[in-house]
């Protein structure tokens, strides 16, 4: 490739993006339309050669890079230790439901699993840069909110990266096959646990360690070397470069010079960021903007309502006020960045075709442009809907906050070694709930691969009884995370319960009673099968209610010599008013 290639197509480039970014920031729309903008007139008005494609591709992945890193580094792990439970709180009720809806959203719309799937995690997330610039221009909210808004999209971006290490074995696993998929999962694994240990523990150290022996612009490079060394193992893992990057951003975050690197930094960032925005308007034509208007309409009007609700739910559950749980709910209303991030690696994996694509850029311009209407009128919306909300709705409302706010004095009530003891409980329960998703991935990727390979290699039964085989395995390694997840709900009610009983100076024992009387295994048995019914796998429902009936006869036999042993189920936790409190027999 000649020089002057590359230097002319970055002259059409950059100008066009920065002129473009200028005007959307006169009319007070965010930049990032601006540089989507250049991207779709260059595709549909121009005509590149093919070296200076070449040129837009690399600087591209450059730009996703940077991106990441910096969307890494803004998370101080130890501000979201001391600040952030509000804003977990928010974020793991709201996450979850983004894609539970936009699946249901798929499914009706008819696309595929993986694609409604693929949906759910793109329209998950919310943009930090323009919900920012939005309510700081407009001043709806104050600093304190604002920042609480930083935090919950924060939480959302490590959700969302997790998602897109989750969607990797599923947007590779229809070419790859059943070993090499397996292998890939354990690598990823692998890869993941390595960073969170070797990297958040020892490389700030040894950051730490040069930045007090070298000045800010060679620590900086240091830090830039260390990013691209770990996009390249991300990479050669079979993950995206991104999430190496937003990895090293994490790290680079925790250690003393990132203010440097970010000074540092933020010159390239800018630069490449516009590159890769280009990139992604470049892959749209106005033919399939127009020839898909209504499914733009429909995927934003899925993201915006599902966004609002869910947070706001989020807010509610958090006991957050209501009116500003209303206004930060729409204020979060514009797709995040992961929204291309992860539309695109979907396209270039050939999951989504070019007008599932263009209709996700094109909602996600949509929500950028509506979201500065929304937020001016937003408080003025709340007061109105309050006002004009049915009476018997009202009431219905204000009975489910009364009995929130009778669960959250129940728990003020208790002791503070119970209350560490019900946090740690709650989180455990996320936690392994997450754990029975990513199972429920993986099998749902392995089935066709690995039941093929085995009717190959190992034989003797063909392919279909195999994918039994596979089931049952399903069944038995999601039987213990799924009976732990019953056994933290049912400590945790229980000691909810104790905690409004001394409120209420209740002294009735049938909640002790019902609370002893759950068996953490039938129900971890019952949650286990229906994880397995939802999940696709190929079978038809009579074998799966034979093979589950099986499996419950099996927990009926276990549970019967259980009985006649003289054995219980798990203890509740000893609950005291002297804060003696122990939970050695539930835990095990």
């Amino acid at each position: 490739m000649e020089e002057i290639v590359l230097i002319s197509s970055m002259a059409i480039l950059v100008i066009l993006a920065a002129f473009l970014s200028i005007v959307m920031n006169r009319i007070k729309f965010p930049p990032l339309i601006g540089f989507l903008a250049a991207g779709i007139i260059i595709a549909n008005f121009m005509h590149l050669s093919e070296d200076a494609m070449n040129v837009v591709e690399v600087f591209s992945t450059l730009g996703l890079i940077m991106l990441m890193f910096s969307i890494g580094m803004e998370i101080d792990l130890r501000k979201l230790k001391s600040q952030g439970k509000f804003a977990l709180i928010v974020a793991a009720v709201q996450l979850p439901l983004m894609v539970v809806g936009g699946v249901l959203a798929g499914s009706f719309l008819g696309f595929t699993m993986l694609q409604s799937i693929c949906l759910g995690c793109i329209i998950s997330g919310s943009s930090t840069a323009v919900v920012m610039a939005v309510l700081k221009s407009q001043g709806t909210l104050d600093k304190e909110h604002i920042e609480m808004l930083v935090l919950i999209t924060i939480m959302e971006d490590i959700g969302q990266v997790i998602m897109l290490s989750m969607l990797t074995p599923m947007l590779n696993g229809g070419t790859m096959s059943g070993d090499a998929l397996v292998m890939l999962i354990l690598q990823i694994a692998v890869f993941m646990i390595a960073c969170f240990t070797l990297g958040l523990f020892i490389v700030p150290r040894v950051i730490d360690w040069f930045y007090k022996r070298a000045n800010d612009e060679l620590i900086a490079l240091l830090c830039i070397g260390g990013l691209f060394t770990l996009a390249w193992a991300a990479h050669g893992m079979g993950l995206s470069v991104a999430i190496g990057a937003f990895l090293m951003g994490i790290i680079v975050g925790t250690s003393r010079p990132k203010e440097a690197v970010e000074h540092f930094v933020e010159p390239l960032k800018s630069l490449f960021m516009a590159m890769f925005f280009i990139s992604v308007g470049m892959e749209v034509s106005l033919s399939s903007l127009t020839d898909n208007i209504g499914l733009i309409l429909i995927i934003y009007a899925v993201f915006a309502i599902c966004k609002s609700l869910t947070v706001y739910l989020g807010y509610w559950v958090g006991n957050g006020d209501g009116r500003n749980g209303f206004v930060s709910a729409v204020a979060l209303c514009a797709m995040g960045e992961f929204a291309f991030i992860i539309s695109k690696q979907a396209l270039d994996a050939g999951v989504v075709d070019q007008a599932f694509y263009s209709s996700v850029i094109g909602a996600a311009l949509v929500s950028m442009i509506v979201l500065p209407i929304l937020t001016r009128y937003s408080d003025r919306a709340y007061t109105g809907i309050s006002n004009r909300c049915p009476g018997p709705l009202k009431s219905f409302f204000a009975k489910l906050t009364e009995k929130r706010d009778n669960v959250y004095k129940g728990i003020a009530a208790l002791s503070t070694k119970t209350k560490r003891m019900l946090t740690a409980g709650l989180a455990k329960t996320y936690v392994l709930a997450i754990l029975i998703v990513i199972i429920q991935v993986v099998f749902y990727v392995i089935y066709d691969p690995l039941s093929w390979w085995l009717a190959e290699n190992v034989g003797k039964i063909d392919q279909g009884e195999w994918r039994l085989v596979i089931l049952l395995a399903n069944f038995i390694v999601l039987l213990p995370p799924c009976t732990k997840v019953t056994t933290y709900v049912r400590n945790t009610l229980y000691m909810i319960g104790m905690g409004s009983k001394k409120v209420s100076k209740d002294q009735n024992d049938d909640r002790v009673r019902f609370y002893e009387s759950m068996n953490p295994l039938v129900l971890g048995g019952a949650v286990d099968i229906i994880a397995i019914i939802i999940t696709p796998n190929g079978i038809d429902t009579m074998t799966h209610l034979v093979v589950f009936g099986v499996a419950l006869i099996v927990i009926a036999i276990h549970q019967i010599w259980k009985i006649r042993s003289g054995k219980r189920n798990p203890a509740l936790p000893r609950i005291q008013d002297d804060d003696d409190v122990t939970d050695a027999k539930a835990e095990s």
